[in-house]
């Protein structure tokens, strides 16, 4: 039966002659019509035909576009078989019409018209059935074989002895269930076991069934992201013969994946990887993609990441022995094998392989042999190193050509040592690595650009000390051979950080470039060296250092870098005049050194001088005449009273226009201890001269009276006009000191190794706050308010000027009764504030009174409360829920405190998400940290608890607090515990 619209197609093809009549003249009416509009009816039959066509053309590209990953249905195919029988009809029926068409005018018998004319009406009617009863079909099904495919295993080395490998596995698992994690980032130095860990990882999802698909694609020496999608097809089984349009492909990845629980493993990633172009987007709601990269750049792309640190020494010490035996135990060996996981820097896969090497080999020679390859600077890397080598040169052949030689001039440091980055950019700004920058403070910001790169690249390492960095011995090594391999017409005096069995010869010093001595219990130096091309001269941290020869300097007149840091060294000689290209001079902490000498007038192009800690008295007036002197820094720590005297006369200890003599000098360091009575004689005028210097950026000063200070700050040149990127004027950096201390609480100045660029610190009993006092404060970064009786709390300043303070300490102010006060400050308090210290406070009750902005403290990462001794409760009301990013807090000597957490509030279940740390120490009447058990603790790894024996319920639980590792106590303290707190907490306490 034909459907409604062929219906209508009928009535619309036939055109009655009679629509009012009936009977036999209404059915003559009928087929004379259908004779009469004959031609008219063909024309929409093959308009129609033309329809039903392109509804054909339109399946057949859906086919051809989806049958790798599709198949068409049973009916699909019955309505092509019926669309090509219908064609062939349609054919059959033109080829009678044109035959019709011939004959008309020989009065072609009307029958035959009239079968030919209801034929097209009806033909046509069943093509427009034809072509609409495609819409009603299913053409595709999804083909049986894009089932869930067979996971291809991994086979990683083993790492059961690596337990910090397993745990990066684990925490990857944990990321993997987030849903909202779509793109992961595992990141580290080449050879430090990314690979092991994502094939651990590809193993393990599998095992645990959290995904139906696992791809896993490495893109050695980069990939294309047609590479990507013919790889992940493959794993698919679709056939991709004929396509060669990514786009196609990117349709084809998208519509099997789109509601699939899939896992996309990349490893080995070099550059940005589109993945919308390979047919991965953030809509699919199960799937997630890992990247294995080299750089941290990549960090930002990504939904969260880890780093894949090198191995711990008890790490690498069981992968080593696990490969070559307990032989690494025996007298003979362990050395060797000690010097030898020293020079692998904790990194998997040198380990591994210098391990096989020496598996089964029992000869001492071969293990001394290997370390000696190793360590030797000019010999290639052994046969089994060389992919590591060249793993390292690939990176250091992207960097920029002005940034290599920044990177080689880490080899010339010891192992493991860390460099101050202030002090690297130094000498590299003096070695011209950076020319473009004429100021020490665009010289600075580019080398910070350039050691964050480096740092990204995991070619350096944070030290200890803020602000310090090193360079892994491997690398160390691998740079050293670049450097000898790409300046092999150079030759270089490079120590190892060990104390040298014999001091090197006139001969050996003969034609340096560059010399690294340091730390190498270096007594002796050649007489006159000839080494006309030495560029750096690195001496320091060799205390057995006490002469340098009359004539040594010499022939060094292209010398630019000269260290003798923390040497013995009694005077500096005369040939230290030929050092006219010098550009940097260190002799801080020199301390057997009393004076300059007056060659020193000499060094014309001289721009940074650093006398710290050393026996000089008295600035030589001859430190006027260096002309090009950008950075001074100096300290007078010995001469607490009386007038210094040579050769019988009274000497000053800075003359008179020595410091406004120098008109270049960027930035200024005098560290006086705060007893030595001629500064306090000398300061006014002092202060007057660096007021003049117009181009000063950094200051470090003590100002130990507040009229002094107010006096420099009303008539400082610099200050006024230096415009270093803020609203307003101001120095670049400052260290600002202002008033008397006290003998116990004074800290010096320590210009390299301070964290904050500006820093000020007020000690002056003043019941009004200066308006000099808030010029500095509004530009601080950190600012510590010491032995003050009159300010209540912070909040008097104006939180206007407290909105660039990132570290707080406020220390023995006995008016204080809080930090911010609600009903004074306005707007947010301490927006940036990540470090708050507050010790000796007897009137401290809260640190923060009243009703204050909901965004305020809101970046504090470290709480400290010392001797506070009136204050109850640390966190009460809303407080807590301000503190989402608190990671330390410490608790100590507060002898009311009862809570950490008020009792009664309601706590949201976001409050304190990063707490790491919780240190309690001495608090005798705490009895709760928290009282709310539906409470979590996210973050918390470790807690300390001491002399704190009211306290005998903790709140946490291996639900609540799934990070917990250790609760450090006494035993006698846990004993009093409540049963069920030590059933919870069995496994985590450590007694001290």
């Amino acid at each position: 039966m034909l459907g409604t619209a062929a219906a209508q197609a009928i009535g619309n093809l036939v055109t009655p002659a009679v629509q009012a009549g009936d009977g036999i003249i209404g059915c003559l009416g009928r087929k004379y019509g259908y004779v009469r509009n004959l031609s008219e009816n063909i024309v929409i039959l093959e308009r129609e035909e033309r329809y039903l066509l392109s509804k054909e053309a339109d399946v057949t590209t859906l086919l051809d576009r989806k049958e790798q990953i599709m198949e068409r249905t049973r009916e699909c195919t019955t309505w092509l078989d019926e669309v090509q029988e219908m064609k062939g009809k349609i054919q059959e029926l033109r080829n009678r019409y044109q035959n019709t068409s011939r004959c008309l005018c020989g009065l072609c018998p009307f029958p035959s018209l009239l079968k030919l004319g209801k034929t097209t009406v009806t033909k046509t009617a069943e093509v427009i059935d034809l072509k609409n009863r495609v819409d009603k079909i299913t053409i595709m099904v999804e083909r049986a074989s894009t089932s869930p495919i067979p996971i291809i295993r991994k086979h990683p080395e083993k790492i059961s002895n690596v337990p910090s490998l397993d745990e990066h596995v684990e925490m990857l698992i944990k990321l993997l269930k987030d849903d909202k994690l779509k793109r992961i980032g595992v990141w580290g130095l080449p050879g430090v076991g990314k690979t092991t860990v994502m094939e651990k990882l590809n193993n393990k999802v599998h095992e645990i069934q959290l995904f139906d698909y696992i791809f896993w694609i490495t893109l050695t020496k980069g990939g294309s992201v047609t590479k990507i999608q013919l790889a992940i097809l493959e794993q698919l089984k679709v056939e991709v013969k004929g396509i060669h349009d990514s786009d196609q492909m990117a349709d084809i990845i998208s519509e099997i994946l789109v509601n699939k629980k899939y896992l996309l493993l990349l490893d080995e990633v070099f550059s940005e990887i589109n993945l919308k172009e390979v047919g991965i987007h953030d809509d699919h709601e199960h799937g997630a993609v890992i990247f294995a990269y080299r750089d941290r750049d990549f960090c930002c792309l990504m939904d969260d990441h880890i780093k894949i640190e090198r191995l711990s020494n008890d790490d690498a010490k069981n992968l080593f022995r696990k490969i070559v035996g307990n032989i690494m135990d025996r007298p003979t060996y362990k050395k060797i094998a000690d010097r030898l996981l020293k020079e692998c820097s904790g990194m998997p896969i040198v380990i591994k392989l210098i391990a096989s090497i020496l598996r089964n080999e029992d000869d001492p020679a071969v293990w001394r042999h290997l370390l000696s390859n190793m360590q030797s600077p000019d010999t290639e890397p052994v046969q089994e190193l060389q992919e590591v080598y060249k793993a390292f040169k690939l990176i250091y052949d992207k960097l920029p050509m002005d940034k290599k030689p920044c990177l080689l001039y880490w080899a010339f440091f010891p192992p493991d040592y860390e460099a101050y980055q202030e002090y690297l950019i130094e000498c590299w700004k003096a070695e011209q690595f950076i020319v473009e920058a004429r100021k020490l403070g665009d010289a600075r910001d580019k080398g910070h650009a350039i050691i964050r790169e480096f740092e990204k690249k995991s070619l350096l390492e944070r030290g200890r000390k803020a602000g310090h960095f090193k360079m892994p011995l491997f690398l160390r090594r691998m740079a050293l051979k670049i450097m000898y391999q790409e300046e092999k017409d150079s030759k270089f005096l490079v120590g190892d950080g060990e104390e040298i069995e014999e001091q090197p010869s006139e001969e050996e010093w003969e034609g340096v470039q560059r010399v690294s001595l340091i730390s190498q219990k270096l007594y002796n130096l050649p007489c006159r060296p000839v080494c006309t091309k030495i560029s750096t001269l690195l001496l320091q941290k060799n205390p057995s250092l006490t002469k340098i020869p009359e004539s040594f300097f010499e022939y060094m007149c292209d010398l630019r870098v000269l260290d003798l840091y923390d040497t013995r060294i009694i005077s500096l000689t005369s040939s230290i005049s030929s050092l006219i290209n010098l550009r940097v001079l260190y002799l801080n902490n020199c301390s057997e050194l009393v004076e300059l000498p007056p060659e020193l007038e000499k060094l014309k192009s001289l721009e940074i001088l650093d006398l710290r800690s050393t026996g000089i008295l008295t600035l030589p007036e001859q430190l006027a005449q260096l002309s090009s002197l950008k950075c001074l820094r100096v300290s007078f720590k010995q001469n607490f009273g009386c007038p210094n005297h040579i050769n019988g006369q009274q000497e000053e200890m800075i003359p008179s226009n020595v410091i406004a003599s120098l008109s270049s000098l960027q930035e200024l360091s005098i560290d006086v201890n705060f007893k030595n009575q001629i500064w306090n004689q000398i300061v006014d005028r002092v202060a007057e001269e660096v007021a003049s210097l117009e181009a000063l950026t950094s200051l470090c000063f003590y100002f130990p009276r507040l009229s002094c200070f107010e006096t420099f700050i009303e008539n400082c040149i610099s200050w006024k006009k230096n415009s270093m990127g803020w609203e307003g004027n101001g120095f670049r950096s400052f260290r600002i000191l202002v008033g008397n201390q006290k003998a116990d609480k004074f800290l010096g100045f320590d210009f390299f190794g301070y964290t904050a660029e500006r820093h000020l610190r007020f000690s002056v009993v003043e019941e009004d706050i200066p308006f000099a006092l808030l010029k500095i404060l509004n530009k601080a970064l950190s600012f510590e308010l010491i032995g003050h009786h009159h300010f209540k709390n912070l909040s008097v300043f104006g939180t206007e000027y407290l909105k660039e303070v990132e570290a707080c300490t406020i220390e023995e102010c006995n008016a204080i009764e809080s930090i911010i006060d609600g009903g004074i400050a306005t707007g947010v308090s301490f927006e940036f504030l990540q470090k708050l210290h507050l010790i000796n406070l007897p009137k401290l009750v809260s640190i923060c009174k009243g009703s204050i902005d909901s965004t305020s403290l809101t970046k504090l990462t470290t709480l400290t409360l010392k001797s506070c001794p009136k204050l109850k409760c640390l966190f009460p009301g809303d407080m807590v829920q301000l503190l989402c990013h608190l990671q330390d807090l410490q608790v100590e000597d507060c002898s009311a405190i009862k809570e950490i957490i008020e009792d009664g509030i309601i706590v949201q279940s976001e409050a304190l998400p990063r707490l790491k740390n919780m240190e309690l120490c001495n608090l005798p009447r705490l009895f709760s940290v928290c009282e709310d058990a539906s409470f979590e603790w996210p973050s918390l790894e470790i807690m300390k608890i001491k002399t704190c024996p009211e306290l005998t319920d903790l709140p946490f639980s291996v639900e609540n607090a799934p990070k917990l590792k250790v609760i450090e106590c006494t035993r006698i303290w846990w004993s009093k515990l409540n049963d069920s707190v030590k059933d919870r907490l069995k496994d985590l306490p450590s007694f001290t």
